[in-house]
């Protein structure tokens, strides 16, 4: 069964709350520290504020990953604000599914929808300990701009 990347609705976010639950809970590869409850995944995933896109991959009746993408937030209170035109990504794969193409997978949508939308530049801030997520960005063309003592943070131009 060959996978499929669509646009989330609604009806994936119990699915995408239980695959992003079980990252927390493994730990050390998200900032994340509560669980998210169906109204939390839409809320900060699919259908945001700020939202640009947000993908999901299936296999057959499976949610194996989502990436959601959403502009920075101009009136972020916190250190060293992102510039207009910058967004914000995040990327989700089910730890049984990892270098299976699914977070390239997903990216090849998000990059088409960050160029249609005029996006700048792709902000992805990464945990150091994080070094498959790291890895995963450079992969799919993110170069490091900045790290500090927890993160690392990786930019990509959709050209």
């Amino acid at each position: 069964m060959a996978l499929e990347i669509r646009p989330a609705t609604q009806s994936d976010a119990n699915a995408m709350a239980r695959l992003l639950n079980e990252i927390i809970s493994i730990g050390g590869s998200t900032a994340y520290r509560q669980p998210f409850d169906t109204q939390g995944i839409m809320d900060t995933f699919v259908s945001p504020k700020r939202g640009i896109s947000c993908f999901v991959a299936v296999k057959g009746s499976q949610l194996l990953g989502f990436q959601a993408l959403e502009w920075a937030d101009p009136d972020w209170p916190g250190e060293e604000p992102l510039p207009p035109g910058w967004a914000l990504i995040a990327t989700y794969v089910d730890p049984h599914a990892h270098k299976q193409g699914v977070g390239r997978a997903l990216f090849a949508q998000t990059a088409a929808a960050a160029k249609g939308a005029g996006v700048g530049f792709i902000d992805a801030t990464i945990r150091k300990e994080n070094t498959g997520g790291q890895a995963y960005y450079q992969g799919v063309g993110f170069r490091d701009y900045k790290a500090d003592a927890e993160t690392v943070s990786k930019v990509y131009a959709p050209a």
